[in-house]
């Protein structure tokens, strides 16, 4: 038999969404007019937007390493953040050795072979991409990670190095130059879970502002970028920590036809189908008796859809279905 020998390498983006759909609402290529392909790609950002409302598509859970510093309780979550699954307060061994700078680079040579794990960044100025190498013997480098995060004077910048080995030098290059108030290094990461607050138990506390090592949260789910509240609020000690987020995204935009849509192969029928029936809705032309057909298939894939949405681990009950105050 002659297969192609290619798996998930086949092209489908938003204009084959947007086509399929319209295909099965019973509309001919001629009857596709570019305004509905418009409001077709505004359905289909306001369909891939209510998903998150159903429960975290396992695509959307990402890790972000987040800053602290003293005496700011509130903590500004990345845009497009649905839900804080887990926060941690993360500690490092720090790491140095004998400093050489310049203009567009900082080096350590250390005393013996050490790992570095994390990389932080104070920045004096406005944030310039930077590289990661290591090197045994101070002449041939290895890259290990880069870091091209917009940061103003004051912000503070933390990269996680994958895989990190241990090794003699370690350096940050950049093409432009740096300028910072001190650059850390760290190892032997050891995090502890932040405990969850209610909005009564966060509004309660006598004094929001204590200075100590933070405990617990409260998630709020503000605009236009929602925050949680940490407390106690950052010692000094927490500037050379981290908050380590686990949290549940939006869906990337597809704000064209040529972009892909951001869901696995496995999703795709479902969002198809979901699409032809909002399609369907809005359509005049679209036959109203098709309607009930369109979203009966729709409600069916995705179910299927979601019921394939697992890693394949134990399934854990918690009694505790939700905060009251949500």
């Amino acid at each position: 038999m002659a297969y192609s020998d290619s798996i998930s390498n086949t092209n489908f983006n938003a204009l084959k969404v947007v086509d399929h759909a319209f295909r099965r609402c019973r509309l001919t290529a001629q009857a596709i007019t570019a305004e509905m392909q418009d409001y077709a790609l505004d359905s289909l950002y306001l369909f891939l937007s209510e998903l998150a409302n159903i429960k975290p598509p396992s695509w959307c859970i990402e890790k972000v390493i987040l800053p602290m510093y003293e005496n700011q309780p509130i903590v500004t979550l990345p845009i497009g953040t649905v839900d804080v699954l887990n926060l941690n307060y993360r500690v490092l061994q720090l790491v140095s050795g004998a400093e050489t700078t310049t203009s567009t680079s900082y080096r350590v040579d250390f005393t013996s072979q050490t790992v570095v794990t994390t990389v932080g960044i104070n920045w004096s100025g406005n944030s310039v991409a930077v590289t990661f190498q290591v090197s045994d013997d101070g002449a041939t480098w290895t890259t290990v990670g880069s870091s091209n995060v917009s940061a103003v004077a004051g912000d503070i910048v933390w990269t996680d190095i994958s895989a990190a080995k241990a090794y003699s030098y370690f350096r940050i290059t950049s093409t432009s130059p740096m300028s910072y108030y001190l650059i850390t290094l760290g190892n032997m990461p050891q995090e502890i879970p932040l405990g969850l607050l209610n909005r009564d138990d966060y509004v309660n506390q006598s004094n929001k502002v204590f200075p100590s090592r933070p405990n617990s949260y409260w998630f709020q789910r503000d605009l236009p970028s929602p925050v949680v509240n940490i407390w106690p609020a950052p010692f000094l000690a927490a500037e050379q920590a981290q908050l380590i987020l686990w949290r549940q995204r939006q869906i990337m935009d597809t704000t064209n036809l040529k972009q892909d849509v951001e869901v696995p192969q496995r999703w795709l029928e479902a969002i198809v189908n979901g699409l032809a029936a909002r399609m369907a809705a809005e359509t005049p032309a679209v036959d109203a008796n098709l309607i009930p057909v369109l979203e009966q298939k729709a409600n069916m894939s995705l179910q299927r859809a979601w019921d394939g949405d697992n890693d394949g681990s134990p399934t854990k009950i918690n009694p505790g279905i939700g905060c009251y105050t949500k």
